[in-house]
């Protein structure tokens, strides 16, 4: 059989992964696992290892101890876990499908199940979701799209930080500037919704944002203490770790539908929303992917922008390179915290068929888990993984050849493929602008900077408020 393929290969320029291809390989039995009992696999060491909220850590450990691919079962269900940056990049180009699954947390899969609440471009498959995917596609991530969205991030902003000057002329210390950061992210997603005109204005609006962007917050906490619990249970026995998750959702999904009535009340709106309606998008399905929009909002932009101030904080040296080098510096910036502290520490895919994956053969409908943290603070990929140093990513930077090693690649926190983040363009531009403005016209240190770690609730996010002490340069 070799002796024909190599003959096949001379003869016909076979491509070059077509005898990977064929040539038999390891079974899904042979990768690496860890000892797991009957029913409950390995919750056991998951529980030791502080259940969801130190997962990142737990998994970590798991490479280190069985490699960059292996098996873990956390009761019925198989997932392997891989951590090798080409792999990951050959799951996300070439194994995902024309039509990529995803794995969503079980408790919002039941909730759904349940109470027949249809939900956005997250919880879409196959046909439906590619339609609405594609018309996102040529709304946000076309070239054309960076200056519309731009004037709607900078308008926001500006805003925000004229309101932190104002509270700040004299020093304060913000005590959360995670909910700070949270609303802003929503701010930010309605006015690019609704484009050049103003917000909503007045008390009731205020409170009712600030009481959606709570709820949602509450949504990926309640979500991570079921993680490893047989949801099922927790919904039949209509236990506390239950009932808190179900009323989050209903509260968060409630005031969403009264946030976006508000924001449909907006005349001229010239932002994503008449867009999706220039498109021929029906009401319905446009309520859904908006509410979604809004919901998954906070997360990446709030919670990365929390990790960079953190870092700056605690790297002042980097403060002066971009107050020096102002906007070309800042991209490398928000790049190496994401490789730090990516929000999304695992991405996921579902096998569309079998595949080939690394040296095993791996059955359609496998779950896989790219462990994007770990393989960003991995020393094969990145020299130094454990420091912050933006330059890394920038090639004219003379200090980058100091270091041997840099895969960009091993550093994903957008995933790539046709299910890469959609938002990422609005993720970059509010990040850019927000960290530009900030450092422009604020001094700021953490206050509680040595104790904080991060932790898994969903996203990864720090273990305590973050508090910073915020005062106005030259003031």
């Amino acid at each position: 059989m070799n002796q024909i393929l190599k003959l096949g290969k001379k003869c016909l320029r076979f491509p070059k992964n077509y005898e990977t291809n064929i040539t038999t390989k390891n079974t899904t039995n042979k990768i690496p696992r860890a000892k797991s009992l009957p029913l409950i696999g390995t919750k056991i060491d998951l529980i030791k290892g502080g259940l969801g909220t130190r997962l990142h850590e737990f998994i970590d450990l798991r490479h280190q101890e069985l490699g960059n691919i292996f098996m873990e079962n956390f009761g019925t269900t198989d997932l392997l876990f891989v951590s090798d940056a080409e792999l990951i990049r050959k799951l996300f180009i070439n194994l995902e499908g024309k039509y990529p699954g995803h794995i969503l947390p079980d408790p919002w899969l039941l909730y759904e199940k349940l109470y027949g609440q249809k939900r956005g471009l997250l919880f879409m498959d196959g046909e439906e979701w590619w339609q609405n995917r594609r018309i996102m596609n040529k709304l946000l991530l076309k070239d054309n799209a960076n200056s519309w969205i731009q004037d709607s991030v900078t308008k926001t902003i500006t805003i925000f930080i004229e309101h932190w000057k104002e509270r700040s002329k004299h020093g304060i210390v913000i005590n959360d500037v995670a909910s700070e950061l949270y609303n802003l992210s929503t701010k930010v997603i309605i006015q690019v919704l609704i484009g050049n005109t103003d917000p909503p204005q007045g008390k009731h609006y205020d409170e009712l944002l600030t009481m959606f962007t709570e709820s949602v917050k509450k949504i990926f906490e309640t979500t991570t203490k079921l993680y490893g619990i047989p949801v099922n249970w927790c919904h039949r026995f209509n236990l506390k770790v239950w009932q808190d998750f179900k009323e989050c959702v209903d509260l968060s999904l409630l005031l969403g539908n009264k946030l976006l009535k508000e924001i449909l009340a907006v005349k001229n709106s010239s932002g994503l929303i008449k867009k999706l309606g220039d498109e021929k998008m029906d009401e319905i399905t446009m309520s859904r992917i908006i509410i979604d929009f809004i919901i998954a909002a906070g997360d990446t932009t709030a919670y990365t922008s929390l990790w960079i101030f953190y870092l700056l904080s605690q790297n002042r040296n980097e403060i002066t390179e971009i107050r020096s080098k102002k906007h070309t510096y800042i991209p490398f910036v928000i790049k190496e915290a994401m490789r730090l502290y990516p929000v999304a520490p695992f991405l996921t895919r579902i096998l569309p068929e079998d595949s080939v994956v690394g040296e095993y053969s791996v059955k359609k409908g496998t779950p896989i888990i790219a462990s994007i943290y770990t393989s960003g603070r991995n020393e094969q990929y990145f020299s130094k993984p454990e420091e912050f140093l933006p330059y890394r990513w920038d090639r004219s930077d003379e200090r980058k050849g100091k270091l041997k090693n840099h895969i960009p690649f091993a550093s994903l926190p957008f995933a790539l493929g046709a299910r890469s983040c959609v938002g990422r363009k609005i993720a970059m531009a509010q990040l850019t602008e927000l960290i530009w403005q900030v450092v422009d016209n604020f001094d700021f240190r953490c206050m509680n900077g040595p104790s904080i770690k991060p932790i898994t609730s969903q996203a990864l996010i720090p273990n305590k408020n973050i508090e910073l002490s915020l005062k106005v340069r030259n003031a």
